[in-house]
């Protein structure tokens, strides 16, 4: 169980305390590795097949790497010392969570467009998307820190939460041998991610290259893009009924059920699309990348304008399902004390 307090601990400090920059960070970590085989093996392999094996192998020696320190972590360092051991596990799950940093990279956007500093908006929401942001103007930006939140709900907080949950309940009902996997599954998920941010894109540089990686993150959110999707609901189901309108709930059931596809990613669209009808507008819609226009059709039949404030609304419908998550964890673990 030591293993699942850590989780619930770790999960518990990004509630409330975003990432420390000068710190190392697991990520930058990956993105490193990443990038370190990709240059390696763009040396060596010319060919569209060869760019595309040298995706799998980008993919697979992540995997093992992290997949193996993770073991070696909770094999060897608690054996060394107990509370190292602890700790380590403790800060590593608070690295792979992104809510609080989100929260507070979004925020800077939205001070910047209160403030009417659209340079400042722009420059604060490149740090966040990958598209190009010179060109938006303040409902653009608005709209596209709303989506990145949207989004990332399910890519930094449901779906690691997910995988060190599914971890624990493997550990914790089947075998607690393999209680390693509470930490081992969503740093693994994490890599596979963080692979498809950085080299799974569609242009020509990387479309045999990041194939491998965007293929396969887009099956590990599969399931919870879609879990997301429904804690978003359930929650603005609720907010509807403290606020007598049920008019929110509504329009965000019938948006999801309408655009959950409408993006290019299979995923991307399932929580985007209950957003966008939570604020009665349009999301997504065509975007420059890399200095090139990418045609995208829209998601939600509003007509709402959308400002800074709505980015506070949107973090706050997050950090209500945070509390979801970490309710649903409290009974798992209340339970298996029961059982165990």
């Amino acid at each position: 169980m030591i293993h699942y307090l850590a989780f619930i601990s770790g999960f518990i400090l990004d509630f409330f305390i975003r990432d420390f920059h000068n710190l190392p960070h697991l990520v930058r970590f990956m993105g490193n590795s990443i990038s370190g085989l990709e240059k390696l093996f763009r040396k060596i392999f010319k060919t569209k097949t060869g760019l595309l094996f040298a995706g799998f192998l980008i993919v697979f020696l992540n995997i093992l790497f992290w997949g193996f320190l993770v073991y070696f972590i909770d094999i060897f360092i608690y054996k060394i010392n107990f509370y190292l051991g602890f700790i380590v596990e403790c800060f590593l799950f608070f690295q792979i969570f992104a809510k609080a940093s989100l929260r507070y990279e979004s925020m800077k956007v939205c001070h910047s467009i209160k403030s009417g500093d659209i340079d400042e908006a722009r420059r604060s929401l490149s740090m966040i998307v990958g598209r190009d942001t010179d060109r938006l103007d303040f409902e653009q930006i608005t709209k596209a820190v709303i989506e990145t939140v949207a989004e990332n709900m399910s890519d930094g907080i449901v779906a690691p939460w997910f995988y060190a949950t599914l971890g624990a309940i493997i550990a914790i009902f089947f075998d607690r041998n393999l209680s390693w996997l509470i930490l081992a599954l969503p740093v693994i998920y994490k890599a596979v991610n963080t692979m498809d941010s950085m080299i799974g894109y569609k242009d020509e540089k990387y479309f045999y290259i990041g194939k491998v990686a965007a293929k396969l993150d887009d099956v590990v959110n599969f399931l919870p893009a879609r879990f997301s999707a429904i804690i978003l609901l359930f929650i603005i189901f609720i907010v509807s009924i403290v606020k007598n309108n049920f008019c929110m709930f509504k329009n965000s059931s019938q948006a999801f059920f309408k655009y959950r596809y409408i993006h290019s990613s299979p995923n991307a669209g399932q929580t985007e699309s209950v957003i966008a009808g939570f604020l009665n507008t349009k999301l997504l819609g065509d975007a420059y990348y890399f200095g090139k226009l990418v045609k995208k059709r829209s998601i939600g039949d509003g007509n709402n304008t959308v400002n800074a404030d709505d980015i506070v609304k949107v973090n706050n419908i997050t950090y209500l399902s945070y509390i979801v998550l970490l309710i649903i964890n409290l009974l798992i673990g209340g339970v298996a004390c029961f059982i165990l």
